[in-house]
């Protein structure tokens, strides 16, 4: 597997990881209130991300998205891509702004910092990375992923590994919190759906890098399964310390900070790390939809970014605990609605691959100065563009460009072999 491949699954992760996962707070919310049979409902989520991240990418690379409307267009009725067109850009202003505010909570739970100079600080990281070129963003995204493993892994071990819990005295206290949705069915799927809502758009785009979209869906279903792993641990983790994370808006960072001060320090700039990630791909996806051009965009990010500093004094236990649902409910319409798309498609998506496959094999002969490249492929390059799906110059330029970065893999392979 090559370092970009590497790259977006990281970054994928870190994107749904940000807004669903690493503060704990989500998973208290949504699985506590529901005692044990919250863990069901848990293991669930995991399983729908593993599937239908597989989906998303997939679709992402099929129509080579540079945005969620590349998609939508594609796979719903006019009046319902407007709809979610509309509700996915309004996703990135809600979403963004209950994550800056979690980076202010973040911050003043571990060294006591006024709420409003953490969230600032966020802002500002959003403001520059974005302005980077995507390839670099998507790294930077994917940077901290393996350090919330790790650091959640070492969470659960400590739990896990503590004195045998009761789990139905357990049970019993989760029932003493107020649930936010009156079922574990109904939250299982909200929850999902507000996973799902925090990271399309930006998963689209990540898919649409990759003109092979069987290799897209592998990335998609690799990258569920580490958020289905993240998923399970981190709800069974902060369900077994509940009596001691209950009040708490970053649970996780209370759990490594009981094992070591340094812990809990490492894990509040890694969660804020996280949150930053969901953040800035939310704004990212907002500010380049919105946008005709990169001038526009980089005034759209700013204007977008400090609007979201903005909102973000409303606080981030209260705005998670009255958008979350809401957003959970749209987001799960559009699972509905892009799973159909992709039964419907799984053919035609069968019968692009294909044709990518050959162009990629001429283009590889194309690039190969060792190889004959005669009129005879050329003519059977430009017959498989026009038959494409894609326009037929963009179709040849993205395979062309995916060609050169497997030469260039090749080459990185035999140097490091020499």
């Amino acid at each position: 597997m090559n370092k970009k491949k590497i790259s977006v699954i990281l970054a994928y992760v870190g994107v749904l990881t940000g807004a669903g996962l690493a503060s704990g707070q989500e998973s208290i919310q949504y699985f506590a209130p529901f005692g044990l049979s919250g863990l069901i409902g848990l293991g669930v989520a995991g399983l729908l991300h593993i599937f239908v991240g597989g989906i998303i990418l997939q679709m992402g690379s099929h129509f080579i998205a540079e945005s969620h409307i590349d998609v939508l267009e594609e796979v719903s009725k006019k009046y319902l891509t407007k709809f979610m067109d509309f509700a996915l850009i309004l996703n990135c202003f809600l979403m963004g702004f209950v994550m800056i505010a979690g980076s202010g909570s973040i911050l003043n739970q571990q060294f006591g910092l006024a709420k409003w100079m953490g969230s600032l600080l966020c802002t500002i990281l959003i403001i520059v990375v974005g302005m980077l070129d995507f390839d670099k963003v998507t790294g930077i995204i994917g940077s901290f992923t393996p350090l919330v493993l790790i650091f959640t892994i070492i969470g659960s071990i400590f739990i896990l590994t503590g004195p045998r819990p009761d789990f139905q005295a357990l049970d019993t206290l989760g029932k003493t919190l107020p649930p936010a949705l009156p079922n574990v069915f109904v939250s299982t799927i909200n929850y999902f759906g507000m996973c799902m809502m925090s990271c399309i758009s930006m998963a689209f785009v990540l898919g649409g890098t990759n003109t092979d979209s069987k290799e897209a869906r592998f990335i998609g279903r690799t990258g569920g399964f580490l958020v289905a792993l993240l998923t399970g641990l981190i709800g069974l983790t902060t369900f077994i310390a509940l009596g001691q994370v209950k009040d708490s808006d970053i649970p996780m960072q209370i759990i490594l900070k009981s094992i070591h001060p340094t812990l809990g320090l490492l894990m509040s700039i890694i969660i804020f790390a996280m949150i930053f990630n969901t953040a800035i791909s939310l704004f990212y996806s907002a500010a380049k939809r919105l946008a005709p051009n990169e001038k526009r965009f980089k005034i759209n990010l700013v204007a977008f970014t400090l609007l979201g500093f903005g909102l973000s004094f409303f606080g981030f236990k209260k705005l998670m605990a009255i958008l979350y649902p809401i957003l959970g409910y749209i987001g799960s319409i559009l699972v509905v609605v892009l799973v159909v798309a992709w039964i419907k498609e799984k053919e035609e998506i069968k019968r692009e691959h294909k044709k990518r496959e050959k162009m990629a094999d001429l283009t590889r002969k194309k690039l190969d100065d060792d190889k004959d490249f005669n009129k005879k492929d050329q003519r059977k390059l430009e017959k498989l563009a026009e038959s494409s799906i894609i326009e037929d110059e963009k179709i040849i330029e993205e395979i062309e460009e995916k060609v050169e970065e497997e030469f260039a893999d090749q080459e990185e392979n035999l140097e490091e072999e020499n």
